[in-house]
């Protein structure tokens, strides 16, 4: 996976600086609250575009003003609800986190 260091790019990135931006390694935290007793773990991939600041995202509603982030994997995975497998997500930057180091 990749992970990306060094400058920010103010066209890939967030006004605020939260360190999301293309080529950053991600957690999707995927919405439990309708599948409290899945197993499936939520899947790590990699930020390979910005999204539009509006709108509704593939994983989840946009409720409110915030960046999309299109997130790629490795190996496609199969959502809460049993779509899939899913090569790419696009989805609201707060159910996002930055990928511990490996």
């Amino acid at each position: 996976m990749w992970r990306r260091h060094g400058s920010t790019d103010s066209s890939t990135s967030t006004p605020a600086g939260t360190g999301f931006g293309v080529g950053v390694q991600v957690v999707v935290r995927l919405d439990r609250s309708r599948f409290p007793d899945t197993e499936i773990s939520d899947p790590v991939g990699v930020i390979v575009a910005p999204g539009e600041m509006m709108g509704a995202a593939f994983l989840a509603p946009v409720s409110a003003r915030e960046p999309i982030w299109e997130v790629q994997f490795d190996e496609p995975f199969f959502a809460l609800d049993g779509s899939g497998p899913h090569e790419s997500v696009k989805v609201p930057e707060s159910l996002l986190s930055i990928a511990p180091e490996a």
